[in-house]
């Protein structure tokens, strides 16, 4: 019966407490057998009921209804209750009993370090990531010390010198988290080493912690400690190597400026004796002096002799021992300016430019030398400000009590196998009803219960 019927029998019953009655009957009657449908011999027979017939329900029949409802709604409860146990609880509960029974509980090692320069000075907590950006700072030199220490030449280190990676794949370790599990898990050694072996960086006060796990407390402050002095050991490499580098490069333009000078030198002293001058300048300069002095006396001799003759004394016994004097400057004057310049090449002035063109070498190579070594103390000092240091602020301590550190990697596999046997079970189920009989039930009773 349609509600249109319903309302329009309502409306001809003129609305009396026996027509909605047996409005309110039907009505619960029908959904109870739409619902839930009931056995053949609890069925309540339907009579054909022509325009205007009605037929009250009785009481028994009303009560029957309500606990059909009643009933079928405590199988949905229970329905319901039992699928969050079995896709909720149950999974849950296995992976509980896994961690707290079967799961290795590790011991885990902390120590706190930092990498810095003599020059630094503890970093500013309002530096930020700003400080990374300069080339000595501090948060660059602890980027670089915990990417030594979670690279793979490392963890190839830590298992060849301490059986870093060995330690894990004992049997001692639970099938999950071992390393190179039977299940397949954990295969890959680098992935493992970096969920035993983890590094971070405070940017704002620019130190490290090294947080490194293993079975037993001992052999976690034993990788820790390890780990730590191949760091620092990394770090003096670095930085030894930076400063090698700086020294030997200005180390070698020292020498080469102090051979340049050495060549100067020969070459001056092989001027010097090639001259026989050990001071060019001072000679030409005492030639130079010599030859003006000379040329006075000369221009002294001739004004004697010219105040002789101009007073005609020309028998005057004087005359002659002038004109001597005069013929005698005149020469030595001659000599001293060959001194200076003579075409054969021994000049003193083609000795003097040689001399300064040695000299001039010399004085260059003197500088540079002396440049080469003001920049290679310089450096040195530098050098001193900026080595890097490797300063353990926290040595390597391990906590008192061990736990499952693995529970989201334990939990994945867990759960997955639990998906695949349900999908299984409820594969198998499904074909076993759609064979057509199962334990001796037929299929429509089979898929009722199964939907409840």
């Amino acid at each position: 019966m349609t509600n249109e019927e319903r309302i329009r029998n309502w409306r001809q019953g003129g609305g009396s407490r026996a027509a909605r009655q047996t409005v309110l009957a039907d009505e619960l009657l029908d959904d109870a057998l739409a619902e839930l449908p009931a056995p053949a011999e609890r069925r309540v027979p339907r009579e054909p009921r022509g325009e205007g017939v009605y037929r009250l329900p009785n009481d028994l029949e009303i009560q029957e209804a309500r606990l059909a409802i009643i009933e079928r709604r405590q199988i949905r409860l229970r329905a319901i209750l039992r699928r969050i146990f079995v896709f909720a609880l149950a999974p849950l509960l296995v992976v509980l009993f896994y961690v707290s029974m079967i799961a290795t509980k590790l011991y885990q090692g902390e120590a706190i370090f930092t990498v810095q320069t003599s020059s630094q000075s503890a970093p500013s907590p309002t530096a930020g990531l700003f400080a990374i950006g300069g080339a000595n700072s501090t948060i660059g030199d602890a980027f670089k010390a915990r990417e030594f220490i979670l690279s793979r030449p490392m963890m190839d280190y830590m298992e060849k010198r301490y059986g870093f990676m060995s330690h894990f794949a004992s049997s001692e370790m639970d099938p999950l988290t071992r390393f190179g599990s039977p299940l397949g898990l954990n295969q890959d050694p680098y992935k493992y080493y970096l969920k035993r072996v983890r590094v971070a960086v405070d940017v704002q006060e620019g130190i490290l912690r090294l947080n490194v796990q293993a079975r037993t407390p001992e052999d976690a402050k034993r990788f820790g400690d390890a780990i730590l002095a191949s760091a620092e050991a990394h770090v003096n490499r670095f930085s030894d190597k930076i400063s090698e580098d700086q020294i030997s490069s200005l180390t070698r333009d020292v020498q080469s400026a102090e051979q340049q000078v050495a060549e100067a030198r020969r070459s001056l002293a092989v001027v010097q004796a090639r001259r026989g001058e050990l001071a060019p300048e001072q000679a030409a300069t005492a030639v130079y002096g010599l030859i003006s002095n000379l040329e006075l006396q000369r221009a002294e001799a001739q004004r004697e002799r010219d105040a002789l003759l101009n007073q005609g004394l020309t028998d005057s016994p004087l005359l002659p021992r002038l004109n001597a004097r005069v013929e005698e400057l005149n020469a030595q004057v001659s000599e001293q300016r060959r001194r200076l310049v003579s075409p054969g090449g021994n000049s003193l002035q083609t000795t003097l430019s040689e001399f300064e063109n040695a000299s001039a070498r010399k004085q260059i190579a003197q500088a540079r030398w002396e440049s080469t070594l003001n920049t290679l103390q310089q450096a040195y000092l530098r050098i001193l400000e900026q080595r890097r240091y490797f300063v353990l602020i926290v040595g390597m301590s391990v906590g008192t009590f061990p736990k499952v550190r693995d529970i989201l990697p334990i939990a994945a596999p867990i759960l997955l196998l639990l998906a695949l046997i349900y999908a299984a079970f409820f594969a198998a189920r499904r074909a076993r009803l759609a064979s057509g009989r199962m334990g001796g039930f037929r299929v429509p009773e089979v898929v009722r219960q199964w939907r409840r």
